[in-house]
């Protein structure tokens, strides 16, 4: 069977900071582990989730401070204390006070939860004889990223600006003025280590748990990072700065589905010839990171590897960047070297050409199909359920995506009878049936996967969208409700995974 998995599989996305729970935002605990419960007695094979990074200043997890460090916010505070790293009252500042299951408010929780956190590292930085501490001087040893990351950390808080902003020698990365700063932040750095040890070791633990019933981790990788992130700062010679560290050129798109005059991202560009002068060390390197994190890697904006949309610094919108190639096959021929089996999946939505598609395919990778973006008209639409390869994976939508209950209702009479003859559901049905006959036909596809989001089995509205790319903030924000996973639901999910041999 052709595609990144041995046989016919159902997935579902949802994102940990969604999962319902007494935290301000989903976590590594115990919701954890009931959604994989919930899973597995579904009948689902594939959890996809987005990029477990820590959430930078935009709250977004594709723009992250580091493209490395885990997100911390993500940490259980019920086994810190179980293990003794908080107690129980220090616990509760941050799971009490505040309505289960409402938006994650991302000022709110840095608010409450980092001083918890904080106790905890300091407890088992100064417990020689603490269970985990074996484990926390190994993972300091061998963790090749972490120093770097925690001292960028430790300085961006203190500082309180970019990196760019920091006095001319450490923002270049002067060995003495990073070493200066190391001994005067020593405590805080090594705070940054032992949070970022206990969110390896958390999720290591879940990720045994999802193996353990079955069910494989498809997790997601941004083409690009932050600026003002470790990466950036610690590698400025693999990026399109100049000399004072600003940026050249971002990323974006030009016009598309999403937005009239594309999307400007603020993502410094790669210097591709930097990169490929050292054999893609660094990428190596994080693609290896991301393996540790997930089973597969969706890599997010794939097209930018064949060609990506360059946009200069200073420009008022997208609309006035340019079309420059990226390293296209040299760059997966070194991913072939280092990683034979592959575990790679391309997200080839947006502005494509035949380029972009002879690279997916010499390559033999899976591309995804989104039946929301079936309905343009034109014939050759490969979104349209009759284009669906065996090799795609196919959703009923993204996070970028309104959830199809919100996209349905927002349909003329004249493509609500479009799309009711294509699915057949009838133009005048519910927004539940219509939603739930497009999940069945995704899962009836040839496509090797099926993911459907989780606010789509819910038949949720547009409350419910993860993330709006057209709008800068209020996203990354929305919770599952307690309760939502109910018996029902699974059973109605596996009948149809066990009906058309998923």
């Amino acid at each position: 069977m052709p595609g990144p998995f041995p046989r016919r599989v159902g997935g579902v996305l949802l994102h940990l900071s969604s999962l319902a729970g007494r935290d301000l935002i989903g976590t590594l605990g115990p919701e954890a582990y009931t959604f994989i419960d919930w899973l597995a007695s579904s009948g689902i094979k594939v959890w996809q989730i987005l990029p477990l990074t820590i959430n930078g200043d935009l709250n977004s997890p594709y723009f992250s401070w580091s493209t490395f460090a885990g997100n911390v916010w993500l940490i259980d505070l019920i086994e810190l204390v179980e293990v003794g790293l908080i107690s129980r009252e220090e616990a509760d500042r941050v799971l009490h006070d505040h309505e289960i299951g409402t938006p994650v408010d991302f000022e709110e929780l840095r608010r409450r939860k980092r001083p918890v956190l904080w106790s905890a590292a300091n407890t088992l930085i100064t417990t020689p004889t603490h269970p985990w501490r074996g484990d926390y001087d190994r993972y300091v040893a061998t963790t090749d990223w972490l120093e770097n990351t925690a001292t960028f950390f430790a300085i961006r808080d203190d500082r309180q600006v970019p990196w760019w902003e920091w006095p001319d020698a450490l923002r270049r990365g002067d060995r003495d003025a990073v070493a200066s700063e190391q001994d005067r932040l020593a405590d805080e750095i090594a705070r940054w280590q032992a949070v970022l040890y206990i969110f390896d070791r958390q999720w290591s633990e879940v990720r045994r748990a999802a193996h353990q019933r079955g069910i494989t981790i498809l997790g997601d990788l941004p083409i690009y990072v932050a600026d003002d992130s470790a990466d950036v700062w610690a590698h400025q010679d693999q990026f399109r700065l100049d000399e004072a560290g600003q940026m050249v050129a971002q990323s974006g798109v030009p016009p598309d589905y999403f937005s009239e005059t594309g999307q400007m991202w603020g993502n410094p560009l790669y210097r591709w010839d930097a990169m490929t002068a050292d054999g893609y060390r660094w990428w190596i390197r994080r693609l290896r990171r991301a393996l540790e994190i997930a089973d597969l890697v969706r890599i997010d904006h794939f097209r930018a590897l064949s060609a990506y949309w360059e946009i200069p610094a200073d420009a008022n919108d997208a609309r006035d960047g340019r079309w420059v190639n990226g390293p296209g096959q040299h760059f997966l021929d070194a991913l072939w070297a280092e990683f034979p089996h592959f575990p790679f999946i391309a997200e080839d939505l947006g502005t494509l050409d035949d380029e972009v598609y002879r690279l997916i395919d010499d390559n033999e990778m899976s591309g995804m199909r989104v039946v929301q973006f079936g309905f343009d008209g034109l014939p050759d639409n490969p979104h349209l359920p009759q284009a669906i390869s065996a090799r795609s994976i196919v959703y009923t939508g993204t996070h970028d995506n309104l959830p199809i209950a919100a996209w349905w209702e927002g349909l003329d009479d004249d493509d609500r009878r479009w799309v009711g003859e294509v699915y057949q559901h009838g133009a005048c049905a519910d927004v539940g049936r219509a939603t739930w006959s497009m999940i069945e036909a995704v899962i009836a596809s040839s496509g090797i996967a099926a993911i459907v989001p989780m606010q789509d089995l819910l038949v949720f509205g547009a409350d419910a969208r993860m993330n709006d790319p057209s709008r800068p903030t209020g996203n990354w924000q929305w919770r599952m409700p307690v309760g939502a996973l109910s018996t029902e639901l699974a059973d109605s999910l596996r009948a149809l995974v066990q009906r058309y041999g998923r």
